[in-house]
């Protein structure tokens, strides 16, 4: 796409808002992005697979409009572990639905940008009859096997889009070990609205949230295994007392953790927050933790936490370490007795807390403002 060409674009995605998660932000921000420097985004995409909550069916605002495709709810989760079933639940939808938009709105696209390996095959298919130029992001590790279906497919994917990113480096390096040329893969990288999540006078939003005298321990996210739910849980169960540990989001593991709230009083249980509420939970929590057990794909909420102030503990794998490092908060193996361990050496070092607190917003300031968005837009050009 040239830049005197009409600044119109296609996002293909299987998950947006109503559904929660840091992709599903992401896509916001990327929409606000967008809208400021004047282009024109259509949407293509599902009502939520697992979220309650549903969109509208068709959602126009300044210059966007979501179209949202009808699903079957209740199997996302269970597919998360076998890629082809996942493929064949998520695929036909989108696929079919994408050469239907084109036909009728095609001649104002200047760029397709595909979200995933799924919207990826959509994109990348579609985009080749229709003449397109197809961007693919990627937001997850997927850990491609040396040989065999999977990563020929997805090998597939990537040759022929015109240009790929992910976000991590280790995201990066996954592309090219499946011998995509380096020129054709890119980084990008998340960003926050830093005047939203920003440094609050910590007092008034403890008082604010009713968290007055406790330390507290957050975690915002998925509420699902790979997450280091049951890891968290075991590690409330060891360490001091006067810790809390309190657990936002939504998904499979959320009647085990109500349980929990129930049986131990350091537990609290918050269920979904609005995102417009999430800086004053942010602002009034002591640390953040992100326990991933799996190889996480970034870890949206450190950086929200890191524009309030908030110092992070993270899990020393997948992207995580690209996000923060220890000046801002911890790196650690997740085990329920590394977890117990590292908190309450920082409730006991409250020095240490404050000094890390101190450097959060600063480097938030520097790593993720909204300039973050101008490499994703760079790509759609040339």
């Amino acid at each position: 796409m040239a830049k005197n060409e009409k600044k119109e674009i296609l996002l293909l995605t299987i998950a947006f808002r109503p559904n929660i998660g840091g992709i599903e932000t992401h896509f916001d921000d990327l929409i606000k992005a967008l809208t400021k420097r004047d282009w024109r985004i259509w949407v293509l995409t599902y009502q939520p697979v697992e979220t309650k909550e549903r969109g509208k069916w068709i959602e126009r605002g300044r210059r966007f409009t979501i179209f949202r495709l009808p699903i079957i709810r209740g199997f996302f989760y269970k597919l998360v572990d076998k890629p082809l079933l996942e493929f064949l639940y998520l695929a036909p939808g989108l696929f079919l639905a994408t050469p239907t938009f084109l036909l009728f709105k095609g001649s104002r696209i200047g760029v397709i940008h595909a979200q995933g390996l799924i919207a990826g095959f959509a994109g990348v298919f579609w985009g080749k009859i229709f003449g397109k130029k197809v961007v693919v992001s990627t937001h997850s590790i997927y850990h491609f096997p040396k040989a065999g279906f999977y990563r020929s497919f997805a090998s597939w994917i990537f040759r022929n889009a015109d240009f790929s990113m992910g976000l991590s480096k280790q995201a990066r390096a996954e592309i090219l070990s499946l011998g995509i040329p380096k020129e054709k893969v890119g980084v990008f990288t998340y960003w926050v609205d830093q005047k939203l999540f920003a440094p609050m006078d910590k007092k008034k939003a403890k008082e604010k949230i009713g968290w007055e005298g406790k330390f507290v321990v957050l975690f915002i996210g998925r509420l699902i295994k790979v997450k280091g739910i049951r890891e968290l849980l075991s590690a409330a169960k060891i360490m001091d007392k006067k810790i809390t540990i309190a657990i936002a989001g939504d998904g499979p593991l959320a009647k085990k953790i109500e349980q929990a709230s129930e049986e131990r009083e350091n537990i609290f249980f918050l269920g979904k927050i609005p995102n417009q509420e999430l800086p004053f939970y942010y602002n009034a929590a002591d640390l953040l933790i992100v326990p991933s057990t799996h190889e996480e794909g970034f870890g949206r909420v450190i950086l929200e936490a890191l524009s309030c102030g908030t110092p992070v503990i993270g899990a020393r794998r997948g992207a995580i370490p690209e996000a923060m490092d220890e000046t801002v908060g911890r790196l650690i193996q997740i085990t329920p007795k590394n977890i117990a361990k590292i908190i309450e050496n920082l409730y006991q070092h409250p020095e240490v807390l404050t000094g890390l607190a101190e450097n959060a917003r600063r480097y938030a300031e520097k790593r993720f403002s909204e300039k973050n968005a101008d490499l994703i837009i760079k790509s759609y050009y040339g």
